[in-house]
């Protein structure tokens, strides 16, 4: 290839970069979990990992299986939601203000 040709083909490139504007496509991915609020006890379950969330001792935990005195209060009733995050309670500030008022009358294991 000679000078002249290598010339245009290296022209003919960067016009064509130029003339075509990149594309950034938005690669954020949200990933929302699903989860089970028993807003009267700040009890969360989430049912496709099978695992709970609670408070105790102004802590959060979570396990396979709630503490024997707090299984009566998710018998039935509840409150579906999604949230973006593994860990409900991160969320708990936002979840108790949009659904303080929300949560199922059957949620007292009655």
């Amino acid at each position: 290839m000679n000078t002249r040709t290598l010339a245009s083909a290296v022209l003919l490139a960067m016009g064509a970069a130029a003339a075509s504007p990149a594309v950034l496509a938005d690669t954020t991915v949200v990933t929302k979990h699903h989860y089970v609020y028993f807003g009267d006890h700040q009890i969360y379950y989430a049912p496709d990992t099978k695992v709970y969330y609670w408070q105790k001792d102004g802590r959060w935990e979570s396990g396979a299986v709630l503490p024997a005195e707090s299984q009566v209060y998710v018998k039935s009733g509840g409150v579906d939601l999604d949230l973006d995050t593994e860990r409900p309670y991160e969320k708990h500030e936002w979840v108790v203000k949009h659904y303080r008022d929300k949560h199922d009358s059957d949620d007292h294991g009655h």
